[in-house]
């Protein structure tokens, strides 16, 4: 199974796409990071974020426990743009 599945049924368009924990979160940017060849803030510019020290901090809270008080939940937006990245995508027919 892919990171992304398009399915188009009678019209209607569905997307399902992989987990969003802490582990797929860390292990899709690290590969994206090694991918591009780029440090952190290139994978915030990437992820169409300034690239600065805050955007880096931003990837470490949203890997952390959820029951910390500096836990941020990731952007569904942002996940699927990072797994969008990582994995490509195939073009509906």
């Amino acid at each position: 199974m892919t990171a992304i599945q398009i399915h188009v049924e009678n019209g209607h368009v569905t997307v399902s796409y992989e987990e969003k924990t802490a582990e797929n979160i860390t292990r899709r940017l690290n590969q994206l990071k090694e991918a591009l060849n780029v440090t952190w803030y290139g994978v915030a510019t990437v992820l169409d974020m300034k690239p600065t020290e805050g955007s880096v901090r931003l990837f470490k809270r949203w890997v952390r426990d959820p029951s910390m008080s500096s836990y941020q939940e990731m952007p569904e937006s942002k996940w699927m743009l990072l797994l969008t990245l990582i994995e490509g995508q195939t073009a509906i027919k």
